[in-house]
């Protein structure tokens, strides 16, 4: 897989350093970026990086901020430009952001950077990012409708449609987005100015196929890394679910290496980082585990190059499990040791993969929920009273909600959407008699959204984690511990 390295410019970056070295440096560093990348690669980094920042400011206001900087940089960075040109700009900008009615990308942040002066201000500003939204995959119009619109206004077609996959892709090293809007370019120019068009875009997609799973694969595990509080633990569970016989001790070491390569790399620009993380990963996972003897797909995928390893592994489905023996449940003192942390995740790791069809999405309700009993627990006056009227509480609820989750999960995986929905009417249409149509069709639709939504390993964390109150209480009282 080619992967094309590119050197990004943030302004966050920039205004960091500047703090210690000064707003010369500041002025140096874009300068340096912008001779080096030209003109339209400087504005398209750009584009990149605010498109993530603010994923949900519309294409006109990133369009609007980018202008304003590489106008900045052509008059400031050229030959004889007055020295304080560039942070006079800068300072310029910064007061446009604070406008009421600026132009630029919006932040419930910026309010607070505007009553700061000077560089602390730009400092604060750089800083704001919000957090990424999950926005439905993006959806191309057909080739005729692309060459349309390409022909048309090549420059801005593709600007936007920059725009549109950085927001999607909010969480991943700027560069693989611009990677991939690279390749989807080179694609439009060459096949709309070919006289078979149709045959040279099939050509195309099936070429560039192995790259746009590499980047969703990217972004799904960079999203998670962002919005999981313990990542290592749900990927810790997936290879559990995978390989029901394998250890905690045995997957542990994968799913921490693979944790602090996101935790390290995904809000780098650069690509090369994650990429030298997702290399590593082949020695890790099939040079010092024991998991390929426990099942013959992973060794299979042990077979691949570096680069595909990890989409391998990605794309196995889940086990039902074999016979386990039950879960031992950890005992108060060690819940409340300094290391409990590595306790909890073998608890969780116990429990998720005895429950194949329960991706991380959902499980992590039950994960914060235990987590959150055993933090207010241990910092009690009496951790041990707590503990002991609590946990069989909490066990008693997760039960519940593994066994109701584990049904609608275990049946839409297993019959046809309109065959589930019918099921899913007549469900509800025996448990509530008294309710009306209307009342039973919304509990129909809502529960068919979560299902279709977070049965799968790559639920959107975020959505899930909202839809998830679909499955009703955990408990019979109005304070559940769970939902």
């Amino acid at each position: 897989m080619k992967i094309v390295q590119i050197i990004l410019f943030t302004a966050a970056v920039t205004f960091v350093h500047s703090r210690s070295r000064g707003k010369d440096y500041e002025k140096e560093k874009i300068c340096q970026q912008y001779s080096m990348l030209g003109r339209e690669k400087f504005k398209a980094s750009g584009i990149v990086i605010y498109s993530q920042k603010f994923s949900t400011s519309t294409f006109e206001q990133v369009n609007a901020v980018l202008d304003a900087m590489v106008n900045l940089a052509d008059k400031c960075c050229a030959e004889g430009a007055d020295p304080n040109c560039y942070d006079d700009g800068a300072t310029a900008m910064s007061e446009v952001s604070c406008m009421e009615d600026s132009p630029f990308p919006k932040h419930p942040g910026i309010t607070k950077c505007c009553e700061e002066q000077s560089l602390e201000r730009k400092l604060c500003l750089a800083n704001l990012r919000v957090l990424s939204e999950e926005f439905p995959s993006l959806e191309e119009p057909t080739d005729d409708e692309v060459c349309k619109q390409f022909t048309a206004d090549p420059k801005g077609y593709m600007e936007r449609y920059l725009y549109e996959l950085a927001r999607r892709h909010g969480s991943v090293p700027a560069g693989l987005v611009l990677n991939a809007t690279d390749n989807y370019s080179r694609m439009v120019a060459s096949c709309c100015s070919s006289s078979q068009s149709k045959v040279c875009f099939l050509k195309e997609r099936l070429q560039q196929k192995d790259s746009k799973l590499f980047l969703r694969l990217a972004s799904h595990l960079c999203h998670n890394q962002v919005h999981f509080k313990s990542l290592s633990t749900g990927l810790a569970v997936r290879f559990g679910q995978m390989i029901p016989s394998a250890s905690f001790e045995e997957v542990l070491p994968v799913a921490d290496y693979l944790q602090q390569g996101l935790a390290k790399c995904c809000f780098n620009p650069n690509p090369e980082c994650l990429i030298k993380e997702f290399i590593g990963l082949k020695t890790v996972l099939c040079t010092n585990s024991t998991l390929l003897a426990k099942y013959d797909k992973l060794e299979k995928c042990c077979t691949k190059p570096c680069l595909d390893v990890l989409p391998c592994v990605d794309s196995l489905d889940a086990q039902p499990p074999t016979q386990l023996a039950e879960i031992q449940e950890p005992d108060n003192e060690d819940l409340c040791k300094d290391a409990s942390s590595v306790t909890i995740k073998k608890y969780f790791f116990e429990i998720g993969k005895r429950h194949h069809y329960l991706p991380i999405p959902i499980l992590a309700t039950v994960f914060g929920g235990f987590n959150k009993m055993v933090n207010s627990c241990c910092s009690a006056e009496d951790s041990n009273t707590c503990l002991n009227a609590k946990k069989p509480l909490m066990k008693k609820e997760i039960g519940t909600f593994i066994s109701k989750a584990n049904e609608i999960c275990e049946n839409y995986r297993k019959l046809d959407f309109t065959v589930y929905k019918e099921r899913t009417l007549t469900h509800f249409q025996e448990k509530l008699p008294g309710a009306t149509k209307d009342e039973i069709n919304k509990k129909v639709e809502h529960q068919t959204e979560f299902a279709s939504t977070c049965c799968f390993p790559k639920g959107p964390p975020l959505r899930c984690q909202k839809l998830v109150n679909t499955i009703g209480h955990t408990c019979e009282g109005d304070t559940c511990l769970l939902i």
